[in-house]
């Protein structure tokens, strides 16, 4: 099932961004003071999601290949120190 709510500050931009109401003037200003952006529109509850600028982009498919990079390398690399114990311990 997808996610109801994409649109949320833990999916957008977690504890660096904010959430406020279409109607709280005093809310958007202080984001907007922050130096925050308006990164989507939440239909339910009625409101915006401001998030630093490039909040997004942090989170791009880049991170995942260079972390399934790393988990072959630390596989490939307890294989062949354990094929080189194995060798040891049986001279």
């Amino acid at each position: 099932m997808p996610d109801p709510s994409p649109c949320t500050v833990a999916r957008k931009c977690s504890s660096t961004g904010r959430l406020c109401g279409t109607e709280d003037r005093a809310c958007q200003s202080e984001a907007i003071a922050s130096g925050l952006e308006v990164t989507c529109e939440r239909v339910e509850p009625r409101g915006y999601v401001y998030c630093p600028p490039g909040a997004q982009q942090r989170d791009s498919g880049v991170v995942w290949v260079l972390l399934a990079v790393a988990i072959a390398i630390a596989a490939f690399g307890g294989v062949a120190a354990y094929l080189l114990f194995r060798k040891r311990v049986a001279s």
